[in-house]
């Protein structure tokens, strides 16, 4: 671990889609920065494949299995969490799917795709939020980072209605819950990444065409990297950004400003 970069020595943090892209490079970079933390996916193996990788480094990691649809799931993943740390500090709500050959328009949606979509992205959200939450107020405070879309801002992710309509949705959360947790020493901020380089958009990333065609709404010409969109996660979760609250820092390279 770096020793000279220690914003999170001591904190107690649980993360969300933890196992691959956005969530996997947050969780090192926490743990690089002297946080324990609390991975929670819903594969096993691929968390514990996180863990090993934080734990060579000389960090913490604690691995809590949980498919953020079951709120069951979630309340467990969370409690064994906490009462692995004895508390948590900061919960990062990231876990989230993109049905790009399924979500459609909405007259032509499949019922069956919107609720999957929505149960995921906000739904999921919501439920590690509330539980999360929960252990803030007894911890005294802390921070949450929410992770969106620029889809939350403006329609350009045509023919993913579904995927649209969540993303727009955790803005909405994230505002309300701002106002609403202020005043129990909790901030609550999102995160909005735009096109990354993550294993959600591998599709993209293997078709050199669609590839060109992405980028060239992107006035920076390029993706963005799970590690660029973790260290704005970093900041909003930490004491640098104490008067950040109810805001979304966008990563996508000027896409929404272009």
């Amino acid at each position: 671990m770096n020793e000279d970069v220690r914003r999170f020595a001591g904190k107690r943090v649980v993360i969300s889609g933890a196992s691959k892209g956005i969530g996997r490079a947050t969780a090192i970079r926490f743990a690089c920065e002297g946080a324990r933390v609390a991975l929670v996916a819903r594969t096993r193996q691929a968390l514990e494949e996180v863990a090993a990788t934080i734990s060579e480094a000389g960090g913490e990691a604690f691995v809590a299995p949980a498919d953020v649809t079951q709120e069951d799931q979630v309340e467990a993943a969370v409690l064994a969490a906490a009462k692995e740390w004895g508390g948590l500090d900061i919960v990062v709500s990231n876990a989230g799917i993109e049905l790009p050959f399924e979500d459609t328009r909405v007259d032509q949606l499949d019922l069956a795709v919107w609720q999957r979509v929505i149960n995921t992205n906000l739904t999921g959200q919501f439920l590690i939020c509330k539980h999360g939450v929960r252990q803030l107020l007894k911890s005294g405070g802390g921070a949450v980072v929410m992770v969106g879309s620029p889809c939350g801002y403006r329609g350009f992710c045509f023919h993913e209605h579904a995927y649209t309509a969540s993303k727009g949705a955790i803005l909405s959360l994230m505002q309300v819950m701002a106002v609403d947790y202020i005043k129990d020493n909790i901030r609550v901020n999102a995160c909005i990444p735009g096109f990354i380089d993550t294993p959600m958009n591998a599709h993209v990333m293997e078709d050199a065409g669609l590839l060109e065609h992405w980028c060239s709404s992107i006035p920076m010409r390029r993706p963005g990297t799970a590690e660029e969109t973790a260290a704005v996660i970093l900041f909003l979760a930490s004491d640098e950004a104490s008067y950040v609250m109810g805001s979304a820092y966008v990563v996508d390279g000027g896409q929404l400003a272009g």
